[in-house]
């Protein structure tokens, strides 16, 4: 595969904790193994979350929309280049700022890593974001979220889930507003408790979130309001996460008045990120550029 070209982040910070000291991250497991890379595309055993921050070149005078970038892994792993770093590469071209998030995943039954510690991470991040807003020079009001796969989950989650978040902490980051101005969801996956329910979900969630009011408060779908910012949402029709996810959100979109563009391409299959693969789907970061256009400052 070849890559669409990047532009040159500026300032990539490296890996930042989201809770300093470490001991204060809610669910702080000391006993937990290191993180570890299975390959040159996935990393797992991630119990520290952490973000990385990457600016573009030549920062216009005017603040910037950020946009947190949640990786996929079908909640076990990450795929930090394809859908983190290089992401943050095809946003910082286009003069946005990238925060890529590392959160909390593990495919080791004697250390899970079970909901909400996820979304706490995700929320938190977008706190980070707009607590430093006037140092990184970012608009507070244009803070968006994008996710792939299981990081479409997330992204969508953090976009819908209204209220408290039980066992996160009282500092001063986490009394800033998780809101999200926009949401962008790529071959997510969305919803819980219907047939294709994708096993990325199955097993992530304690037992009062898989059924009742608890399952619907996982399924972003359920969770979208007049309130819910505008979405983008990609999907393809051959994807093995049944495209019936994207629809479902996209439907209580509509049904709730919310900006949504949709593109569900006939072929393109899953997990390509911004990498050309000679498909359909390679429109798609084309038609993302046009819809940010909109939160970006006026010259």
């Amino acid at each position: 595969m070849c890559l669409l070209m990047m532009g040159t982040a500026f300032g990539e910070s490296g890996w930042q904790p989201l809770w300093q000291p470490k001991e204060n991250t809610p669910g702080y497991d000391a006993a937990a193994p290191a993180e570890y890379k299975l390959d040159a595309e996935r990393t797992t055993s991630i119990h520290m979350p952490a973000y990385s921050l990457y600016l573009p070149e030549g920062r216009p005078g005017k603040p910037m929309p950020a946009v947190c970038i949640f990786p996929g892994g079908a909640y076990c792993i990450l795929a930090l280049d394809l859908e983190g770093s290089e992401l943050a590469g095809w946003l910082n071209k286009q003069g946005i700022a990238a925060i890529v998030v590392k959160y909390r995943v593990s495919s080791d039954p004697k250390h899970p890593e079970r909901f909400p510690r996820q979304l706490m991470d995700a929320r938190r991040a977008i706190r980070t974001v707009r607590s430093h807003a006037k140092e990184w020079n970012i608009d507070p009001d244009k803070i968006g979220v994008i996710g792939f796969s299981a990081g479409g989950h997330l992204a969508a989650l953090a976009t819908t889930w209204t209220g408290p978040l039980e066992g996160e902490t009282d500092d001063a980051i986490d009394k800033i507003s998780p809101a999200v101005n926009f949401g962008m969801f790529i071959y997510p996956v969305i919803s819980m408790g219907r047939p294709y329910t994708h096993s990325s979900l199955k097993g992530l969630f304690p037992q009062q979130y898989v059924q009742g009011e608890g399952m619907a408060r996982v399924s972003p779908d359920r969770q979208v309001t007049e309130q819910t910012p505008p979405l983008f949402v990609v999907q393809s029709a051959d994807d093995f996460v049944s495209p019936l996810n994207s629809l479902d959100i996209v439907r209580a979109a509509q049904e709730k008045g919310v900006p949504v563009e949709y593109h569900l391409y006939r072929t393109g299959g899953h997990g390509y990120g911004v990498r050309l693969q000679n498909k359909p789907t390679d429109a798609w970061p084309q038609a993302a550029e046009q819809w940010l256009k909109q939160f970006k400052p006026e010259n």
